[in-house]
């Protein structure tokens, strides 16, 4: 048994940091790589239509694992930026 208890520190204290900007930058896209279903669902388009926009180099995406790919938030806002098949709700 310990004969001292340790009390939360200031330089462990549980603090709350503001928002980053970049989380602004991506308006509502999850600071996270993401698959080509979670991109489609955010532009409105279907899950074929990211496929082929990075097949053709229009939409920039990473490997994930064999056969899968994701794609950087910024990116995705920057094809939307450039004119990606969206959706009108």
């Amino acid at each position: 048994m310990r004969k001292t208890m340790y009390t939360e520190s200031a330089h462990t204290a549980m603090t709350t940091l503001p928002p980053t900007e970049a989380a602004h930058a991506t308006s509502g896209l999850p600071n996270r790589m993401m698959t080509a279903f979670e991109v489609a669902e955010f532009v409105g388009c279907h899950e074929e239509t990211v496929r082929r926009a990075y097949l053709r180099g229009v939409l920039v995406s990473q490997r994930f694992g064999v056969r899968g790919r994701r794609f950087h938030p910024a990116d995705v806002m920057d094809w939307i930026r450039r004119g990606a098949p969206t959706r009108v709700a």
